[in-house]
């Protein structure tokens, strides 16, 4: 008898039911029955698999939630009356065993997520049952019991999302959280920024599971800053009086402690103790710096693991005086005053053994004026420094002072120029100017020129030419002297009144005009130059004048001049000259005819006369009929 479908399948179903009522894993109706059918022959096996009529197969559909999860498959085989045959051995495979794998008791073990079928073979009939694996996230850990994160960088959070036997689910998101983010922040992918030094946390979130990781933020020096120690100076060899420190800072300018820092002092004797030192709290570092024993410019490295830049400090070691020597590469030659010597001056600095000291700062100065242009401001590696010298304006010798080193301790050494006058382009009267003197004498004083540069030194060895407008000189080829001077003696002429004496130098246009006043010499003569012939005996005669003058005919005016006559009366009988040295007088001969002599005095040796023929009134009427 043939039974319908739906009692084929309620009879499969008690069967399974009762199976798993059992408390048995689920498992084939065939390999419940492998027993049975391995004690068959193989021709009842044969047989049993010719009466198969239905296979069924439970459950056709599920899904495994984590992997290494198991799935007990169950086929029935039945005849066309409905019943389960025995000894039938199916055959389970899966489509894709890498997503599945199925053992021949229908056992099916998840391996990778996915889907695939389970198929079961008995004869010619199939039955299928679809699997899926579908990791479901159970658990959330962290790969990493702390992570620190440098300061400005950032970092990934291994976060491993598990299912329920501890394999990794993909493709799950989680949901970050940051506890602090002032110290760490993190994105939607997990990477964690590091902001600032110190500790924090995040989360992650995926439906109801939470996990939590603590975060470090790790300072990283990020520069080092010199405090203290830069610029000093000392003796080469000595320490330096003030410590050299530094600060180390984080990315943020956050100072960070526990940093070592090396201290590498350049020289073959200079040293750094310590030469490591670690950061304080305040991320200072220390140390005392001894500089090498020789002079010159010197640097103190200081160094941090991490940090690209490394800060140098730089120091002064002076010369010492003892081991110090300070020369002339050659002595300065002449120059022209206010002008450039054509050579720079080169001194040369050397130690007591004579090697070169380079790298030494140097110092111009010039008491005496003028200007210096150094070529530098150190010794160069010849221990050599240079510098143009501009001289002074004043002739003669001129100082250039040159300080090596610090001038404390140091001596500053001093070379010598001389500056020597340029061309005479000026001429100048130092004395003998406006002088008076006597008409043909020499003057009291020199007349004193002198030649000057444009700088207004005096030039020696210049030729003057003299042009003498009244009298003379002694010499008309005149030299300056080494003072730049020349000395002329001159001898007013005969003529009272102004002269002049004009000098010039032969090489330029300079000239000056030497004036002075020539004043008459003593009375020498006295004339009468107005007294007639004759006069008539006692009629006055009036408007006679009288000149005095000197040797040359230079009238003398304010001489007192004493009249007297043989004849007659004079009046007045005391007269003084005026300004052209003359004097009137009136005289009235006596009643005698005859010579009458009118006289003339001035002082004790100056005597003049003038003879007159007086005649009688009488006579004079008698010749005026």
């Amino acid at each position: 008898m043939t039974r319908s479908k739906d009692s084929w399948v309620g009879t499969f179903s008690r069967v399974t039911a009762a199976v798993l009522s059992a408390g048995a894993a689920l498992v084939s109706i065939l390999s419940y029955t492998a027993a049975p059918i391995a004690e068959a022959t193989g021709a009842e096996a044969s047989a049993a698999a010719h009466r198969v009529h239905r296979l069924a197969l439970t459950p056709v559909a599920d899904t495994a939630a984590a992997l290494g999860d198991s799935i007990q498959l169950a086929a029935l085989v039945t005849d066309d009356r409905g019943s389960a045959l025995l000894g039938v051995a199916p055959v389970w495979t899966s489509a894709d065993p890498l997503v599945a794998e199925v053992d021949q008791a229908g056992t099916v073990v998840s391996r990778a997520p996915g889907t695939t079928a389970v198929i079961v073979r008995v004869g010619p009939l199939e039955a299928r049952a679809r699997i899926t694996v579908a990791p479901q996230p159970a658990a959330l850990r962290f790969a990493d019991t702390l992570l620190q994160v440098r300061e400005g960088e950032s970092l990934s959070a291994a976060l491993e999302v598990a299912d329920a036997r501890g394999h990794a689910v993909a493709g799950a998101a989680a949901r970050w959280l940051a506890a602090d983010a002032a110290v760490a922040t993190v994105d939607s992918s997990g990477t964690v920024q590091g902001v600032s030094p110190g500790r924090s946390a995040i989360t992650a979130g995926l439906g109801e599971l939470r996990a939590e990781l603590p975060v470090e933020v790790v300072a990283v020096p990020a520069s080092i800053t010199v405090l203290e120690g830069e610029g000093q100076r000392a003796p080469a060899g000595r320490s330096l009086g003030t410590l050299v420190s530094a600060q180390i800072v984080s990315r943020t300018g956050r100072p960070i402690p526990g940093v070592p820092a090396t201290f590498q002092a350049r020289g073959t004797e200079a040293a750094a103790v310590p030469a490591v030192d670690t950061s304080d709290a305040r991320g200072v570092v220390r140390t005392v710096w001894t500089l090498d024993r020789v002079p010159g410019r010197q640097q103190l490295a200081i160094a941090v693991e991490g940090v690209p830049v490394s800060p140098v400090v730089t120091a002064e070691a002076d010369p010492v005086p003892a081991d110090t020597r300070v020369t002339l590469a050659s002595e300065p030659a002449p120059g022209t005053a206010g002008d450039s010597l054509a050579d720079p001056v080169t001194i040369r600095v050397t130690d007591s053994a004579g090697v070169a000291l380079a790298d030494l700062p140097v110092a111009w100065s010039t008491p005496d004026g003028g200007r210096l242009s150094p070529l530098g401001a150190r010794t160069d590696s010849l221990g050599e420094a240079k510098a143009f010298w501009r001289l002074g304006t004043r002739a003669g010798r001129q100082r250039v002072r040159v300080q090596v080193g610090n001038a404390r301790t140091m001596p500053a050494f001093t070379a010598m120029a001389t500056a020597v006058p340029g061309p005479a382009e000026k001429l100048v009267v130092r004395g003998g100017d406006g002088q008076k003197g006597r008409v043909g004498q020499p003057l009291a004083r020199l007349v004193v020129l002198r030649a000057l540069d444009r700088a207004g030194n005096p030039v020696p060895d210049v030729p003057l030419a003299v042009g003498v407008g009244a009298g003379r000189i002694e010499d008309t080829a005149v030299r300056t002297d080494s003072t730049g001077q020349a000395r002329l003696r001159w001898t007013l002429g005969r003529a009272a009144g102004p002269q002049q004496l004009s000098v010039a130098l032969a090489k330029s246009a300079g000239k000056v005009v030497v004036t002075a006043r020539a004043q008459p010499g003593a009375p020498a003569r006295l004339a009468f130059v107005t007294a007639p012939a004759s006069a008539v005996a006692k009629r006055a005669l009036e408007g006679i004048v009288v000149e005095v003058s000197d040797s040359f005919g230079n009238p003398l005016p304010g001489q007192r001049v004493v009249l007297a006559a043989t004849s007659g009366t004079v009046t007045p009988t005391r007269q003084v000259t005026d300004t052209a040295g003359r004097a009137r007088v009136r005289w009235t001969p006596g009643a005698k005819p005859g010579k009458a002599t009118l006289t003339g005095k001035v002082g004790e040796r100056v005597r003049g006369s003038r003879v007159l023929m007086v005649t009688a009134a009488r006579l004079a009427r008698s010749g005026a009929r």
